[in-house]
């Protein structure tokens, strides 16, 4: 396995390209000691930065880093909402572990000196003794609050001893159990990597100010406003904001599909009567605020919809997008198309409750089995984690995914690429791929109540899976597909049937055998896709005379020529289970025996066939 994550690959040129103007760089001495430093103190300004909401200059400002700082790595005071951000960062180079107890211990200590007032405690700190007349003032008002945050760059979540410093610390300093005075909270890689990759721009819109005409308004349990919105008003939302809104959609804007081509057909024809012939629109936001001035009118009414997404409906705001044109000088279309807006806020888990709004929302058009694989949340984290280093997971469908590359893949990459490498010896999955792909998109439970993973398409993209493996398998893939295809191009009768069907094989052994999970690196280095290359001409051809060997093929002499020839296709052998389980265990078998590699820990004996 990697020793580092690659989480913690992307965050160091993150902070350079934030904080090298801005957070100075010591000299002298040893070069690595001063980049590590530099990564801290940067850390602790981008924390700053992301959730306290402070400018770069001003998070680099507040770093406080250095002999007699308590173990507060920087601070910063927000007037807009009156909250002291109070921030202790660790680099940690392994991207793994979590901070040390005695360096989180001496934060807590900090902290308890701070809002205790006992300022002489950062008496030998120079940036402190600056600061302290703003902090003392700050601490002084009755309504200001106070965040601690622990920041550090590994995937280990905080241990319970860490924690509970900091919950006998907010005991002390609180007057009830519901005082919001001090809070604590921890940010790990996983959430940093979150922020590099933009996961932390919401699901929507920011906010989203429209006019719902024939309103009508539900307030228990969760607010709802409904009625119907001018189609230019859609479209001119959709032109400023793009995809953003409907990110939370289990599926994006499809282009030219049937469905597509009728709803385009009404908008044109007869737009006016588009409400009626549409479902129209399903949407939640995080907070619905009324104009005031509109509360006693029935006909509109203006709202601001706060962290505002479209869950139901993409098909529809991308084909008015299209189709509604407003000429220059002209009246804007006649026309109108429902919409429902949800508000969350009341919710006591709104991220489930949102999911599940769009789940059943959508189960009221046609959906495939596709898009509600891609609402599956790996698929999310996955493309998070990869798109800081310039790979991109489109698992979601849309019109404007780009074709598979060096820098792009798709959905359809990603499950054979990991139904071969989860592939076992009964060859379920390889067969599957071959004959059945649908089903391993499948999120429904097939698997007893007694296993852990029950559908599977979670055993295809299980929860450890990682990223890196991910893409390393993805290129083994492509690396296969080409040599096999290649081959089956050169070929013809029974031997192009080979090569065209036993491909995933192939990709499967290749898969076994070279391990996409072993190496630190991301992309596979150039020995390494030559190696591959070559073992896969090697692989087929031991294939094909075990197909041989086994009586699934056999060679004809016509006309002095050793011609290939099949009582079945191979596309009927490589389709079917226990074929491939035959030949699948007898090719590990020879490949093991002749490269003298060791079996991975629990594999069955691969020379049973």
């Amino acid at each position: 396995m990697a020793d580092r994550p690659i989480e913690i690959l992307a965050l160091p040129p993150k902070l350079h390209q934030l904080f090298d103007q801005v957070v100075p760089l010591k000299t002298g001495g040893n070069a690595e000691a001063n980049e590590r430093d530099f990564l801290s103190r940067a850390l602790a300004a981008f924390v700053l930065h992301k959730v306290a909401g402070a400018t770069i200059e001003e998070a680099a400002a507040g770093i406080t880093d250095g002999g007699g700082d308590g173990g507060i790595d920087a601070m910063y005071h927000s007037p807009a909402t009156n909250t002291l951000w109070l921030v202790q960062s660790k680099y940690i180079h392994a991207g793994l572990t979590e901070p040390d107890l005695g360096d989180v211990t001496k934060f807590q200590v900090g902290l308890g000196n701070l809002l205790a007032g006992r300022f002489d405690a950062f008496a030998t700190n120079q940036r402190w003794n600056t600061l302290r007349p703003q902090i003392e003032t700050v601490l002084a008002e009755p309504g200001t609050l106070v965040r601690a945050v622990l920041c550090y760059s590994g995937l280990a979540l905080i241990s319970e001893d860490r924690k509970r410093l900091f919950e006998v610390l907010q005991q002390q300093v609180s007057k009830e159990p519901e005082d919001e005075y001090f809070k604590f909270q921890s940010v790990n890689l996983t959430t940093l990597n979150d922020w590099i990759a933009g996961g932390d721009d919401g699901r929507g819109i920011q906010s989203v100010d429209l006019e719902i005409h024939n309103p009508g308004w539900v307030t228990k349990p969760y607010e709802t406003v409904y009625g119907l919105v001018p189609l230019e008003r859609l479209k001119a939302l959709y032109e400023e904001h793009g995809r953003m809104l409907v990110r939370a959609n289990i599926r994006g804007f499809k282009g030219r599909t049937d469905v597509n081509e009728d709803i385009q057909k009404t908008l044109k024809n007869e737009a006016i009567h588009f409400h009626y012939l549409n479902n129209g629109l399903t949407a939640y936001c995080d907070r619905l605020e009324l104009n005031n001035l509109d509360r006693t009118n029935s006909l509109k009414k203006r709202v601001t919809a706060k962290g505002f997404a479209v869950i139901n409906g993409a098909q529809t705001l991308g084909s008015i997008a299209k189709c509604i044109t407003v000429p220059d000088g002209a009246a804007p279309p006649s026309g109108f198309a429902f919409i429902k807006i949800v508000s969350l806020e009341r919710c006591e888990d709104d991220r489930a409750f949102a999911e599940r709004i769009s789940r059943t929302a959508n189960f009221q058009n046609h959906v495939e089995v596709r898009d509600f694989a891609a609402a599956y949340p790996l698929h999310e984290q996955l493309a998070y984690t990869l798109r800081p280093h310039g790979i991109f997971y489109h698992f979601k469908i849309d019109e404007d995914t780009p074709k598979s590359d060096e820098d792009n893949f798709t959905m359809d990459d990603a499950l054979t690429a990991c139904a071969c490498l989860k592939n076992t010896n009964d060859c379920d999955f390889v067969t599957r791929v071959a004959a059945n792909r649908t089903s391993l998109l499948s999120l429904e439970m097939v698997y007893p109540e007694t296993e852990v993973i029950r559908s599977r398409h979670e055993r295809v993209f299980p929860p450890d899976l990682s990223a890196r493996t991910l893409w390393r398998a993805v290129q083994m893939q492509v690396i296969v597909l080409k040599v096999m295809g290649d081959s089956a191009k050169a070929a013809t009768g029974a031997t192009k049937a080979f090569y065209t069907y036993g491909r995933w094989l192939v990709l499967a052994v290749t898969l076994a055998r070279h391990r996409p999970d072993q190496g630190e690196a991301l992309a596979l280095t150039d020995t390494e896709k030559a190696d591959i290359s070559a073992r896969v001409s090697e692989y087929a051809e031991k294939l094909l005379a075990l197909a041989v060997d086994r009586g699934f093929a056999a060679y004809d002499d016509i006309a002095g020529q050793q011609v290939l020839a099949t009582q079945r296709d191979f596309q009927s052998v490589f389709k079917t289970q226990n074929d491939c389980k035959t030949l699948f265990t007898a090719l590990k078998a020879e490949i093991w025996q002749s490269q003298n590699a060791p079996r991975a820990i629990g594999e069955e004996a691969a020379g049973q066939a």
